[in-house]
């Protein structure tokens, strides 16, 4: 029989043990997904009229980019609101010549104009006509001018989708998108500068799926494209407070039960976490799409085309999550022809995604997948816009 010693002792060692679960919970976060500062912006995303100029930006900062690392600067003047690249938030092997980053900078763009019209403010955008180069440097570089001047507020049902369109990791349901609602979808974003080219064959889609995996594959071995990777991952709720940015636990696609075990246990290594990535691409987001996408562009490399294909995502996500579907990028393959421009070797990505989309005189530069989620996609962090904005006389 327990001696009354033993007792207290093995209560005790219990309530250490309670303790320091309890604190590991808090520490993580793991009752907490998506709460706190640094998902406060997803809330303020309208602003009120005493914004001015500002307001337009609360919705620009929530828009889709890579790796959620949020690499703009805005500097707001009597010219309207100038868009910077801030190439310090770079992902360095895995974007060496800065075109994801411009992507992004198109999506915010784009979600700038549609609150500037919902506000009243009148934008025209003027995109920066330059050439993206291998590894530029950290300095800002101007990316995009949006000139804003009074005229009538305009009701636009994609204004509303701003603060509902998140990026979707999970899996996705057996339910075909229409084609009617794939036309639909292309004419909202084709343009002389860009097309989209949905992959819905059985064969093509198997053919093509097995390029995501495998060029997934490609980026997992390559050291430097993982390192650069994994610099972007945030864990536990002090970590996401810190920097409020980067791809979390919340965002990766796991069911709630999942989530809460995954903040519960110890952090994975960097080898581990691009092994369970990997699978994850082959089972989730390559085993349940149910389309492809590519958007391409007249030359990847243009600043001014790399800004329109990204305002055309996220015209296109905020198209689709108006209608109830989710979409993920997968643009695994095409972080692979940069990777292979960097380092000189040959490339057969950009001569097969050209032909999946059939679009000879086309460069790809982004992949993607959407469908019917099987649960809703989490808020990622942003950084205020007290970050974000500098002011100009």
């Amino acid at each position: 029989m327990p001696t009354r010693r033993a007792l207290i002792t093995s209560a005790g060692a219990g309530a250490v043990l309670l303790g320091a679960l309890g604190y590991r919970a808090w520490d993580r976060g793991v009752f907490t997904s998506g709460e706190g500062d640094a998902y406060t912006p997803w809330q303020e995303w309208r602003g009120t009229d005493i914004d001015g100029p500002h307001r337009p930006l609360r919705a620009g900062i929530l828009a889709a980019n890579p790796h959620d690392t949020q690499p703009w600067l805005f500097s707001i003047s009597a010219s309207g609101i100038t868009v910077f690249a801030d190439r310090s938030r770079d992902l360095g092997t895995f974007d060496p010549f800065r075109r994801e980053m411009h992507l992004g900078l198109g999506a915010a763009v784009e979600n700038l104009v549609h609150a500037a019209n919902a506000f009243g403010q009148g934008p025209q955008v003027v995109p920066v006509e330059g050439r993206l180069t291998l590894s530029p440097g950290p300095e800002p570089v101007r990316a995009a001018l949006v000139m804003l001047d009074a005229s009538p507020p305009e009701r636009d049902p994609l204004f509303l989708a701003i603060p509902l369109r998140h990026t979707n990791r999970g899996p996705y349901r057996e339910r075909a998108i229409v084609p009617d609602d794939l036309r639909l979808f292309a004419d909202q974003i084709s343009s002389d500068r860009v097309r989209v080219a949905f992959i819905v064959d059985p064969k093509a889609k198997h053919e093509m799926g097995n390029m995501i995996v495998e060029s997934t594959q490609r980026i997992v071995a390559d050291p430097q494209m993982s390192q650069d990777s994994a610099h972007w991952f945030r864990t536990g709720a002090k970590e996401i407070a810190q920097h409020r940015d980067g791809v979390t636990v919340d965002t990766a696609g796991l069911s709630p039960l999942m989530v809460k075990a995954a903040k519960m246990m110890p952090d994975q290594d960097r080898a581990t976490a691009d092994q369970y990535w990997l699978s994850m691409t082959k089972d989730t987001h390559v085993g349940t799409a149910s389309v492809f996408g590519v958007i391409l562009v007249r030359d990847r490399l243009s600043m001014a085309d790399s800004i329109a294909a990204g305002r055309a995502w996220q015209r296109l996500h905020l198209v689709a999550t108006f209608a109830g579907i989710s979409a993920q990028p997968l643009n695994q393959p095409v972080e692979c022809i940069d990777r292979n421009a960097m380092l000189g070797r040959s490339d057969t990505y950009e001569k097969s995604l050209v032909q999946f989309a059939n679009a000879p005189g086309w460069e790809p530069t982004f992949v993607f997948r959407m469908g019917y989620a099987e649960r809703p996609a989490q808020p990622s962090p942003r950084r205020p816009l007290s970050d974000v904005v500098k002011e100009v006389a």
